[in-house]
């Protein structure tokens, strides 16, 4: 891995350059924890990405700016500051050192509270963390049930784990996996993606008729996808 900096018409733009020996093409993008990276190829030539990207100029100055807009949106990291995201919404965050042994995580309707031990210093994010697990194997098993019949569907089993880059999946032995951070979302937004996956269990692919089975359990899915493809990057940094 390569990091470098360019000016791009007298803004001076950071970049990462990662080798991919699976990739035909050089290719540009713009991550929303990475910024803008180049991927190469193995033939690839690192003296040729400065000219690579003076020539798309626009288009990744036009990106890093979308970029921008969005990570002042996003929410702040598990423990830092004083708000959390839970369920679409922005909540008050407040940490109270008490006398007790083990941390705790309380769920109001207005507010998150957690406790931990006066002694030692316990990391809130961890604590945030561990609670969020605990809830999102709660709340997905409710919805999970609520819709596996409608679908016509039974997985045998239900897993929560900590992906960077999806927020859901299942395998042939009709195991299903789910993003803890589903519950940073608005509800609607956790149905579709439980929806979507149990609909794979009936389709395995993404063609015509999977998404007319999405739309026959979900009508007007296309908002919560949209919501999804637009703030789930950002909430996947979180």
């Amino acid at each position: 891995m390569f990091k470098g900096r360019v000016s791009l018409k007298g803004q001076v733009v950071p970049y990462t350059v990662r080798r991919n020996s699976r990739a035909r093409r050089v290719l540009l993008k713009v991550e929303e924890a990475a910024g803008l990276v180049v991927v190469l190829p193995r033939w690839g030539v690192l003296e040729r990405v400065p000219p690579l990207l003076h020539r798309n100029a626009d288009w990744i100055l036009k990106h890093l700016r979308r970029r921008k807009e969005l990570l002042k949106e996003a929410p702040p990291p598990l423990g830092e500051g004083r708000k959390v995201w839970y369920r679409g919404r922005v909540l008050p965050l407040k940490v109270q050192s008490v006398a007790c042994t083990d941390p705790s995580v309380e769920w109001h309707r207005d507010r998150v509270v957690v406790k931990v031990p006066r002694e030692g210093r316990t990391p809130v994010g961890s604590v945030l963390e561990a609670a969020f697990r605990e809830k999102a194997r709660e709340v997905l098993g409710r919805r999970v049930e609520a819709y596996a019949g409608l679908v016509g569907v039974r997985p045998r089993r239900l897993s929560i784990r900590d992906q960077k880059t999806r927020w859901g999946s299942c395998t042939a032995q009709r195991t299903i996996t789910f993003n803890w951070r589903l519950l940073l979302a608005p509800p609607a937004v956790l149905d579709y993606v439980v929806v979507h996956e149990l609909c794979h269990l009936r389709r395995p692919h993404h063609g015509p008729s999977f998404w007319e089975l999405v739309g026959s359990i979900l009508p007007g899915y296309e908002g919560a996808k949209g919501w999804l493809d637009r703030y789930g990057p950002l909430l996947l940094l979180r």
